[in-house]
């Protein structure tokens, strides 16, 4: 039996893989198995089903988020563990969702804005001031201005449709250089530790952000 639940579930999923304006309503109804008309008996718009889709996609990611954060171990795996996060959720996300939704919703894109520039930071702003307190990064550090450029480097990833780009960037490359990003705000004990465990911290999350040439291809 079809409820609202499947229906946003299914249309979040085909939006993400294949953006927004290349999913129509009759498609999304047909891999729901349902009529156009039963949708509609469910979903009043397909405004309203957007809408219903971007804060289902956000609550989802924070819960994801959240989960995928070990409160219990130190403060280099707790970051390796949210960018390895942030960065396999962007590999699912066709470009165009985001580009898309720019264009046929700007207030629901300012919920994905409000997301990625404030609801994030404020996820990672109390394990970079532990890093801080402890030693690893330096105190005189612009926290906000900080993740801006981390979360900016994985975000253009998302506004780009350029598979040469994309490819330049994506999973292990992407997650190198968020690493040695973090170097650059540690002190020296904090570059010392970071270069001790820099095997380590690409072991934490290689294996699933690698690519390989099957996904190349």
């Amino acid at each position: 039996m079809i409820d609202n639940q499947k229906i946003i579930e299914k249309t979040y999923q085909l939006y993400l893989k294949y953006g927004i304006k290349s999913v129509s309503v009759n498609e999304i109804s047909a891999m729901l198995g349902i009529s156009k008309k039963t949708l509609y008996l469910h979903i009043r718009s397909r405004n309203e089903l957007l809408e219903q889709v971007v804060d289902y996609g956000r609550h989802k990611f924070l819960t994801g988020l959240r989960l995928a954060i070990d409160a219990e171990v130190e403060v280099l795996p707790q970051l390796a563990q949210f960018f390895h996060y942030v960065i396999k959720n962007v590999r699912k996300t066709n470009p165009s969702f985001l580009l898309d939704l720019k264009k046929v919703s700007p207030v629901q894109y300012q919920k994905v804005e409000d997301l990625r520039n404030n609801q994030l930071y404020r996820l990672i702003r109390p394990i970079i001031e532990r890093g801080v307190e402890q030693g690893l990064f330096r105190s005189n550090l612009d926290l906000r201005l900080v993740y801006l450029n981390l979360i900016s480097k994985m975000s253009e990833r998302a506004a780009r449709v350029s598979p040469a780009y994309s490819q330049a960037i994506l999973g292990d490359t992407m997650y190198r250089l968020i690493l040695n990003d973090l170097i650059g705000i540690s002190t020296v004990s904090g570059h010392q530790k970071i270069e001790r465990q820099y095997s380590d911290l690409l072991q934490l999350v290689q294996p699933e952000l690698y690519i390989t040439n099957s996904e190349n291809n």
